[in-house]
């Protein structure tokens, strides 16, 4: 059986451990306040899935989801915690991943490093790449409406909305990577 695995990629706590976690249902990933908590990557195998589309005779992959340390600072400089021996196995990671969740903090909006660590996950690794914005229970309607189409516009991208906390947009994003599943 083989494996399909979604590497959870952003800037430190935008919340990809809790989204990992919410993704989850149950704490399978640390969560801190304090910047640099996730610095080796964690593996968590999700469950298994049906891919394509065949009824016959389907083919089954194991979803597995790897949570990555921040890659740069909320205030948009290189973060001080990734030496290079973590950051080697980050990037490792990432080119071992078949799709990127790239984490996005809708309190902080899309920061320039954000936008630079797309651009470099989509041309380096030319792999899908879901845009998620989290806490976006913190977010009025008009907010997550620029920001929406800010990040459309800056990164070619319709992003998900969710909430890590309150797990708005969670089956939202389950969905989206299932559709993918099934091409």
């Amino acid at each position: 059986m083989q494996e399909f695995k979604i590497a959870i990629v952003g800037a430190e706590n935008v919340g990809k451990s809790s989204i990992m976690n919410a993704l989850f249902g149950k704490h399978v990933s640390m969560v801190s306040e304090v910047a640099g908590t996730t610095k080796m990557p964690i593996k968590k195998y999700w469950g298994k899935f049906k891919i394509g589309r065949v009824k016959e005779e389907p083919e089954f992959a194991k979803l597995i989801f790897v949570d990555l340390g921040g890659l740069y600072a909320k205030s948009d400089s290189q973060s001080p915690i990734m030496t290079p021996k973590i950051l080697e196995k980050t990037f490792k990671e990432i080119n071992e991943a078949d799709m990127i969740l790239h984490i996005i903090d809708g309190t902080v909006g899309l920061l320039r490093s954000s936008e630079k660590l797309h651009h470099i996950l989509k041309f380096r690794y030319q792999k899908p790449i879901i845009v998620v914005i989290n806490k976006c229970d913190l977010l009025n309607a008009e907010e997550k409406e620029q920001l929406r189409e800010y990040v459309e516009r800056r990164l070619n991208n319709s992003p998900i909305f969710v909430s890590a906390k309150t797990l708005e947009g969670i089956p939202d994003l389950i969905n989206a990577i299932v559709k993918y599943l099934k091409r």
